[in-house]
């Protein structure tokens, strides 16, 4: 009985070490071709090897064939030969997944050494293909190539810091590609470290893609806390306060910018769109004066002048309807008559600035036919172009 086992002893052992010269021989002849870039060669000796139920089991099998992978890739790209570059179907991929394989089956850790430098290659290869894929709308593709780029670089195996632009990348891209969770993912991560104005702006509209208004306004009152009253930011977090509904929020928002930048036209302008809108015209002519007083030659508020004035005088009119008293009558007919005349005159001063603008001009024909005065009509018909 001891006898034969020791004869299975025997059989066994050097069933087993007749194997592994063979399996040595193997790996010789695979890194000698990927050296000498005979990649099609090495491709079919590493899937027998990763085919076979032993070898598949080894770490270097997998380094191999990520290290053929890469090599073939990189070789492939410099050359523009589409043949090394597409050995494998998403060649890259392939390549990490065999780095990552081997790493999961060397468990002492032998690899790591000679992998660092090979991820950090991985890592740039990865960022390259995704601004390719980005530049061709592929935006998908992109944040696929960005993301697995950033996966990369946090392998424990390597001490680098991250970038803040490659996260920018992904978030880009995935919002690019309509995936606003994952947008959401990484700009919140960027807007946490006050990356840019752009960030917070990008994840505000990502939230209300998602219906998520709360968390939209919530992001963009911290945004223009943090960025010191940015007037972009100002003005989005403004529209957004009003058509929802909080009106006083939105001007209160608008006069704590002024306070900080009271040279800037934009926000008493931009006052005075919201009470124009809210049909409080003098309130909106008094903000649209402060306007020009800044911005003098800016005439679209010059326009808006004009229009709240007639706005004033419609509204006058139509409450005249109500009035029983004639001489009340006659005098809000008085009081519409020179809210007409004041927007011709505001009009008039934009048509003197620019005459050649067409919306001025127009402006003033409609204003003008409204009010009947027909020889001012027949004026700006002839510069009507």
């Amino acid at each position: 009985m001891n006898r034969l086992l020791f004869i299975i002893f025997i059989f066994i052992f050097w069933g087993c070490s007749s194997i592994m010269p063979l399996q040595r021989g193997k790996f010789i002849a695979v890194f000698h071709l990927i050296e000498t870039s005979e990649f099609d060669d090495a491709k079919e000796i590493v899937e027998e090897m990763i085919e076979d139920e032993q070898s598949a089991e080894w770490a270097r099998t997998w380094y191999a064939r990520g290290l053929l992978a890469q090599n073939a890739w990189t070789e492939g790209k410099r050359r523009n030969d589409r043949k090394k570059f597409e050995l494998y179907p998403d060649q890259l991929f392939v390549a990490i997944e065999s780095y990552e394989k081997a790493r999961e089956l060397d468990t002492r850790g032998r690899f790591d050494r000679q992998l660092a430098p090979r991820y950090v290659l991985l890592a740039n290869e990865f960022q390259k293909m995704g601004e390719e894929h980005f530049r061709r709308n592929e935006y998908k593709k992109a944040f696929r190539a960005f993301e697995q780029a950033l996966i990369i670089t946090q392998s424990p195996i390597l001490d680098v810091k991250t970038e803040k632009d490659l996260i920018y990348n992904i978030a880009l891209a995935a919002y690019e590609n309509r995936n606003m969770d994952k947008a959401i993912k990484y700009l919140n991560k960027l807007d946490k470290k006050s990356y840019s104005t752009n960030v917070s702006h990008l994840l505000f509209n990502a939230y209300l893609e998602k219906g998520d208004t709360l968390s939209a306004k919530n992001t963009l009152a911290e945004g223009v806390e943090k960025y010191e009253n940015n007037k972009e930011l100002t003005l989005i977090l403004t529209d957004l306060l009003y058509d929802i509904g909080e009106i006083d929020n939105a001007l209160e928002t608008l006069d704590r910018a002024a306070e900080a930048d009271p040279e800037n036209y934009i926000y008493p302008f931009t006052k005075g769109l919201i009470y124009q809108k809210e049909r409080q015209y003098s309130n909106a002519i008094d903000y649209y004066k402060k306007a020009v007083e800044l911005e003098p030659d800016e005439l679209k508020t010059y326009v808006h002048i004009a229009t709240s004035y007639y706005n004033m005088g419609v509204e006058i009119e139509e409450n005249t309807r109500l009035i029983n008293s004639s001489r009340r009558v006659q005098e809000e007919r008085e009081r519409s008559e020179a809210a007409f005349e004041s927007a011709a005159s505001w009009l008039n001063k934009a048509w003197e600035k620019k005459p050649d603008d067409q919306s001025v001009i127009i402006r003033l024909y409609e204003l003008y036919k409204a009010l009947g005065i027909n020889e001012k009509v027949i004026i700006m018909q002839g510069h009507i172009n």
